[in-house]
């Protein structure tokens, strides 16, 4: 499956998603491959940290020139982070995605490039292209009116399907990071932890799990 991660805002944590996905499908014994086409290329730096740390399991990157024409002919799990940065790449690669997801920021300039975005996709998605939101970047403490207001607002942005998972802002995940490690692997008993894992498990929901991290 060809899964892209993007958006036109910056800051949504695309990068950060892709990474921490990449890693939790990997511990599933899933063959997981990424591709980053952001410009930017912290997606890259994150896998290099993680290769020079000699952390397992290893992360795969296909070549960030490939053509992505060929996207449908690599086996197994395919995350793609792209941004607004490269719009002639992320169009191609929505073309042969079998799913879109896009992370929001709680706000209302966020939920308007969410939309503005949906609208700009609609004649290069794929058919088979399924398009899924999520709240990112949300208030640890919960309950914000921001919060609040911009699930109800995703919501009803159609045809994409907004999901309940969501994640938080937390400071330590840029540590976790900054050592190439997923944030379950380093505080595997921590909320943002149980947030991340509960979302890859609803975008992966009859996968069989290889690991948990949860324990009683």
């Amino acid at each position: 499956m060809i899964t892209v991660i993007g958006n036109l805002k910056g800051g949504s944590g695309k990068s950060t998603i892709a990474f921490n996905l990449a890693i939790w499908l990997a511990w599933q014994e899933c063959d997981v491959k990424l591709l980053d086409l952001d410009p930017q290329k912290t997606l890259t730096d994150l896998v290099g940290i993680r290769e020079e740390e000699d952390f397992s399991p290893p992360i795969k990157m296909l070549p960030s020139d490939m053509p992505l024409e060929n996207l449908r002919r690599e086996s197994g799990e395919v995350i793609v982070d792209v941004g607004a940065a490269n719009m002639v790449g992320m169009f191609a690669a929505i073309s042969q995605a079998h799913r879109l997801l896009i992370p929001v920021v709680p706000g209302q300039a966020d939920v308007w490039s969410t939309q503005r975005f949906l609208s700009m996709i609609g004649s290069h998605r794929h058919p088979e292209c399924q398009a899924i939101m999520f709240l990112n970047r949300t208030d640890p403490l919960g309950g914000s009116k921001e919060s609040r207001e911009a699930a109800e607002a995703i919501a009803m942005l159609k045809p994409a399907q907004a999901l309940s998972a969501r994640l938080s802002q937390r400071v330590w995940i840029c540590r976790t990071l900054s050592e190439g490690l997923a944030v379950f692997e380093m505080e595997p008993r921590d909320k943002g932890s149980l947030e991340f894992l509960n979302l890859a498990q609803a975008l992966y929901p009859t996968l069989p799990l290889k690991k948990t991290w949860i324990r009683n």
